[in-house]
């Protein structure tokens, strides 16, 4: 019995910039050798229906010279593969992820949208694909992509760029992985400091024991607090939900440099007041690059009457703009 080959790849997408051939930098130069060419065909002696014929036929010829090699393309670095298995780098047999389990996808970009990564999250690992933006056009042919990126400091977005998706390939990714693991796009699995699990899914959040129902009324606040050292301080970002009789408040360390909230796209989510420290016994440290991803799924559950706080702080004195 002959062994069954492996199916075919379902989408292969080029990795790295497609930079012109040596071909495709030629094709000015042949074009215009060739239209020169049909000039001087057309003033020579010969008979002028002749003239006129060779002449037609050459400046047809360097059109299409043009056209063919300024379209040529250095290969690709490699080539991004989704499979029967899942997602991989080509040649690479551990994939990115698997269908059989499940995972999330979840877009970040800086203020400008010329940076994106998209991050790959499951229980396993966390991998990240980086997006390079051509050109107006590329974006144009990604509108799924730049409506779900969240907002991330440029300093966070590490990536391979030299193996970038462009934005038009990453939008095509996407639409695939939401077809092949519905529900993957509003997903995300993260860690906290002490390796609790820290689960996004469409309907909840789950941090460690706790599950926040995100189809229930609920509470949240974005505040910025300093945590003191003995040696120095640390400017903290947080996010306070309360539902029911549990709370807890997700930290993370502020970037040395961020764009006014003003100038973001995820203003509104990144405006807070300044409060005191949290309790250490509610603090629960993430990964800052998917805290605007969180309070995005927090900001779409429906919001519960304010409650007086059951640790004093200053956020209670002066109300956050979310």
């Amino acid at each position: 019995m002959r062994p069954l080959r492996p199916r075919a790849p379902t989408l292969r997408l080029p990795l790295g910039p497609r930079v012109a051939s040596p071909g495709a930098r030629a094709a000015i130069p042949l074009a215009a050798a060739l239209v020169v060419v049909a000039v001087a065909v057309a003033l020579g002696p010969w008979v002028s229906w002749a003239r006129a014929g060779v002449a037609l036929v050459l400046v047809a010829a360097a059109g299409a010279l043009h056209h063919t090699l300024a379209r040529r393309r250095e290969p690709p670095r490699g080539w991004l593969v989704l499979d029967e298995v899942g997602v991989r780098r080509h040649g690479s047999e551990a994939p990115l992820v698997e269908w059989r389990e499940p995972f999330g996808a979840t877009v970040l970009a800086n203020a400008t949208r010329t940076k994106l990564v998209l991050a790959l999250t499951s229980a396993r690992a966390t991998r990240f694909l980086a997006v390079r933006v051509l050109d107006p056009g590329d974006a144009a042919e990604a509108p799924s992509l730049f409506e779900r990126a969240a907002t991330a400091p440029d300093v966070d977005l590490r990536a391979d760029e030299s193996a970038a998706l462009c934005a038009a390939d990453a939008e095509r990714l996407l639409s695939a992985l939401a077809a092949r693991a519905p529900g993957a796009l509003d997903r995300a699995y993260l860690s906290d400091a002490t390796g609790e699990a820290v689960v996004l899914d469409r309907a909840e959040l789950r941090v460690g024991p706790r599950r926040i129902d995100l189809t229930a009324p609920l509470e949240w606040r974005a505040f910025v607090f300093q945590e003191r050292g003995s040696h120095m301080t640390t400017l903290c970002q947080a996010t306070w939900v309360r539902q029911g009789d549990g709370e807890l408040v997700l930290v993370a360390p502020m970037a040395d440099t961020m764009p006014p909230p003003r100038d973001v796209p995820d203003a509104r989510l990144m405006q807070a007041s300044v409060g005191d420290p949290p309790p250490r016994e509610l603090r629960r440290a993430i990964d800052r690059l998917f805290m605007l991803p969180l309070r995005r799924a927090l900001d779409r559950a429906p919001r519960a009457k304010p409650l007086a706080p059951r640790w004093p702080d200053s956020t209670s004195r002066r109300p956050s703009t979310t």
